[in-house]
């Protein structure tokens, strides 16, 4: 029976998850429909969009090319009906004129219009000259009042005195034409006109096209020119293309001729494109990415799907560490925690669900566990207390049995806090072994230090006495006895003379090694003194010239022995620093531009703000490779080991200079360009953190046009 029964349960509970899973599965399926059906709609109105675009895009630069064959039409037609009007003023001017010299002016105008075909003259509207008469005899004696169609046209164009134009029609001599026609008129006695008649031009179609150079627009455009409306013509005229044109929504242009108001509609050719380019490439990339976007959505809902299902393991994970493990709502009260936590928060009566983190600081407070509280809970729990929010925090704790505990807080965006609580009882104890360790290195390098100075200050001392040993009073006895005996002084004098040389050059060795070694030993007492944070800063209201002035001439000698110059130009202004530890770090920072500069210039410049100083020291020497700039001040690194072993060197004294600037609350940098050379800067506060701003005020007296220049 309980077999039956537990096999039961699982089934139901089989059922149930199977249950859960098709329900959010459905619930997928809903998502995801929805989704497409959004995504095809937009992207069908983006495809609407984007066609209309094309569209207006295409009609614009239709509109464009048009604007071209209108100009051309109007200007090919204007200049006719001028040149056409001014042959009828000749004609108006001598009525009489015979066929020879109407052929003369004719043939003028032929010449000058290669697309005309024929001209004619009608006096009282019978056409009497025609020009060229041969193949066109049958012209010769028409009457145009038998011709009613042709006939109104004249007579509008009669009283308003402006020409007309018709066509293109089927002309009988075979291909197709367009007709201008002007009225000719005389002056009667009084003035006034008096009609004598019309003035025919017929234009061959194909040649008048051709002569406008349109045909490379009508081949790429569907176009159609006609006449909107006529004085004396019949409306509707079209010069050129076909009228289905008006129905496939043209882009108009209209334009004015001397015989009426034209259009001209066009559209691409076959009319506007139903589809955008690659059209079927476009759809089908939408449909990609529909489908790209229904995937990850898909895989956006499944990773929903897996994060509730981390949330819960993580919840299990969180009981399983060996750490305290605490999480605090907006409201300072407990939601999550784990059993370890408990342990570190004095057992499960004070931690629960709900409990506010003000009871679990008392309950902390009343078992010691936080150290700086030790003897004033009450004082510090009141100034905890007056905090509105937990903010991050690292902190240790002590338990009751010696534990050192690693508390970590950290605030979240909503207001939640969570917190770590870390054993690191033996981190704590290898790290005071270390510090141990650290101090006994600092104290053994400073007495080391101390120790070697004492007799390396005695060695220098015999040296530099030894190099002036002709001074000396065994010396000058020496010489007096070798005197006493001219008969072996000229032989010994010399040889005399030449062991002090040797012996002087001997102790100038020395004495250079020895130099060399005391600053070894006192750049390793500095660092050791800056390591253990007893490197003492003496500040000293001074000026920034008598600071410079006095490394520039201790400098010197060695800068010109290497021919080298040494421009300063340092700013006359106060300055509240360590005058010798500033003077240290400029005298290492010009010693290293001398060594590693052959030729050119070191240059010293200070520059001054009203709270800070900018000193700089500029070289033309090899250079620092761009890898290599930020390890410069790290304390026994050397750029190049050959270099390194040519000017010597210990690798401390950028380091040391960098931490000196640093003890001033400045900072030192570096700039290089391989082969240019390098700039080192060095910004210092001008007066010190505790005096005030009136005072640095008051302080501030340079003088923009006064500096400080030496050069040498």
């Amino acid at each position: 029976m309980r077999m039956s029964k537990m096999s039961t349960t699982r089934h139901l509970k089989r059922w149930a998850v199977y249950l859960r899973r098709k329900q959010a599965l459905i619930k997928q399926v809903i998502a995801l429909t929805a989704l497409a059906v959004v995504l095809s709609a937009l992207a069908y109105k983006f495809e609407k969009l984007t066609y209309e675009s094309h569209v207006q895009d295409l009609k614009l630069n239709t509109t464009i090319e048009m604007v071209e064959v209108r100009e051309r039409i109007k200007n090919s037609v204007i200049s006719r009906v001028f040149a056409l009007s001014e042959l009828a003023t000749i004609i108006g001017q001598n009525p009489d004129m015979n066929a020879t010299e109407f052929n003369i002016k004719a043939l003028d105008f032929v010449l000058l219009n290669k697309d005309v075909k024929l001209v004619a003259a009608a006096p009282d509207l019978v056409v009497s000259m025609v020009f060229p008469k041969t193949g066109n005899e049958s012209i010769v004696g028409l009457d145009y009042q038998n011709w009613p169609k042709h006939l109104a046209k004249i007579n509008a164009s009669m009283d308003s005195g402006d020409s007309i134009m018709t066509g293109p029609i089927d002309l009988t001599s075979g291909g197709r034409g367009l007709i201008l026609r002007t009225p000719v008129f005389t002056l009667n006695a009084s003035g006034k006109r008096d009609p004598w008649g019309v003035l025919s031009v017929i234009l061959d179609y194909d040649k008048f096209l051709a002569n406008l150079g349109i045909a490379e627009y009508v081949e790429g455009f569907d176009i159609l020119i006609h006449e909107t409306s006529a004085q004396g013509a019949e409306p509707g005229d079209i010069l050129l293309g076909d009228s289905s044109v008006l129905a496939a929504d043209p882009v108009f242009l209209n334009f004015n001729l001397p015989f009426g108001s034209w259009e001209l509609a066009a559209t691409t050719d076959g009319g506007w494109p139903p589809h955008l380019p690659n059209h079927l490439t476009r759809k089908m990339s939408y449909l990609l990415g529909i489908l790209a976007c229904l995937v990850g959505f898909g895989l956006v809902l499944r990773m929903h799907d897996k994060q509730r299902e981390s949330e819960r393991m993580l919840s299990v994970g969180i009981e399983a560490l060996d750490h305290g493990f605490v999480m605090f709502d907006a409201d300072r009260r407990l939601v999550a925690f784990n059993k370890r936590y408990k342990e570190i928060a004095g057992g499960s009566g004070m931690v629960r669900v709900g409990a506010r983190y003000e009871d679990i600081v008392k309950a902390n407070l009343r078992l010691g566990l936080i150290p700086d509280a030790v003897g004033i809970e009450d004082e510090w729990y009141e100034k905890w207390s007056q905090r509105l929010e937990i903010q991050d925090a690292d902190n240790e704790q002590i338990l009751a049995d010696g534990t050192f505990i690693r508390a970590y807080d950290r605030s979240m965006d909503c207001g939640a806090v969570v917190g770590l609580r870390i054993d690191v009882s033996d981190l704590r104890i290898a790290q005071r072994e270390a510090e141990a360790a650290n101090r006994a290195k600092t104290e053994f390098m400073g007495v080391l230090s101390h120790e070697l100075r004492t007799p390396l200050t005695i060695i220098l001392g015999h040296a530099r006495l030894a190099q002036n040993v002709v001074n000396m009073p065994v010396y000058t006895k020496l010489i007096e006895e070798i005197e006493k005996h001219p008969e072996i002084a000229e032989n010994i004098m010399p040889k005399l003379e030449e062991v002090v040389s040797k012996f002087s050059t001997m102790t100038r060795s020395i004495e250079n090694s020895g130099n060399q070694l005391y600053t070894l030993i006192s750049e390793i007492l500095d660092f050791a003194k800056i390591e253990s944070g007893t490197l003492a800063m003496e500040f000293d209201h001074t000026t920034v010239p008598k600071i410079v002035d006095t490394v520039v001439e201790q400098m010197r000698p060695m800068v010109e022995s290497k021919n080298l110059a040494l421009e300063v130009d340092v700013v006359n202004c106060d300055i509240n620093v360590d005058p010798k530890r500033i003077q240290q770090v400029l005298i290492n920072l010009i010693g290293n531009a001398t060594k590693f500069t052959e030729k050119g210039t070191i240059s010293v410049s200070a520059t001054a703000t009203q709270s800070a100083v900018v000193f700089k020291i500029k070289d033309s020497g090899i250079g620092i490779p761009p890898e290599e700039i930020e390890n410069v001040f790290e304390a026994f690194h050397q750029v190049d080991s050959t270099s390194t072993r040519k000017h010597n060197g210990t690798g401390l004294g950028l380091a040391i200079s960098r931490d000196i600037a640093i003890a001033h609350k400045g900072e030192l940098t570096a700039q290089s360009v391989m082969g240019q050379g390098s700039t080192f800067t060095m910004t210092l506060p001008r007066f010190a953190a505790s005096q005030s701003d009136e005072d640095a005020d008051q302080d501030w007296e340079e003088d923009p046009a006064q500096t400080h220049t030496l050069a040498a």
